[in-house]
């Protein structure tokens, strides 16, 4: 999944010296054989991908985080009592639609309520750094630098192909993703399933030279609609 970087939109123009690094997308990573062994491992307290222990460096700013290191700690973060990706969304949107009116101060108050119980959502993330920097508050570089880390785990996890869909937290962080970094519309919306059964939101990204398919893999997200 290539970056078009005239598409970087708010991220690009918000944060002047923006590098997305996509020299290698998944290559150490595929949801069916690694999804339930790094959630095992985000348990773990001996394991490198122990979720306390990664949130605690994503939340220094740590630089040594890998991009696997980054989908490890979301996929800790689903076992987490506060990840309910379908009531999360309106929060997310409603984040979206006061940066749209300009309303940045209360859209830095919802971002931080929300990050409060979810520390690695891609919206809230994306958005506070955003509102810092037209709020001209002096430390955006914290939230521009984890924004890229979501980014550039997202595109590192797959191509965003039926073969090899892209890993997202949210249902709508495919959209998020095609509309503020791709550079894209959103077209056509629908759902499907992978080789292996996993659940696949498919979206339709519309550019001025066509459109292409995009497809990222959320089953984590659905299993919790059946959590008890």
């Amino acid at each position: 999944m290539p970056i078009n970087y005239k598409g970087l939109l708010r991220i690009l123009m918000a944060f002047f010296s923006l590098i997305i690094t996509n020299s290698s997308f998944g290559q150490d990573f595929d949801y069916h054989n690694d999804f339930k062994d790094l959630l095992k491992k985000s348990k773990d307290k001996s394991s490198e991908y122990f979720y306390p222990k990664l949130l605690e460096r994503f939340n220094a700013n740590d630089s040594t985080l890998t991009n696997k290191d980054i989908v490890a700690l979301q996929i800790g973060f689903t076992d987490n009592k506060n990840y309910k990706p379908y009531e999360t969304i309106y929060k997310e949107r409603e984040i979206l639609a006061l940066i749209s009116d300009k309303q940045y101060e209360k859209a830095v108050i919802k971002c931080d309520k929300l990050l409060k119980t979810n520390p690695v959502d891609f919206t809230a993330l994306m958005e506070k750094g955003f509102a810092y920097m037209k709020l001209n508050k002096t430390d955006v570089l914290i939230h521009k630098e984890k924004t890229i880390k979501i980014i550039n785990s997202i595109m590192w996890s797959g191509d965003g192909t039926t073969e090899r869909p892209c890993f997202v937290l949210s249902p709508i962080d495919g959209q998020t993703l095609i509309r503020y970094i791709l550079g894209g519309s959103i077209g056509t919306m629908g759902s499907g399933r992978d080789k292996n059964g996993y659940f696949l939101d498919i979206l339709e990204m519309k550019k001025d030279d066509g459109s292409l398919t995009k497809y990222f893999i959320i089953q984590h997200a659905t299993d919790k609609m059946f959590d008890k």
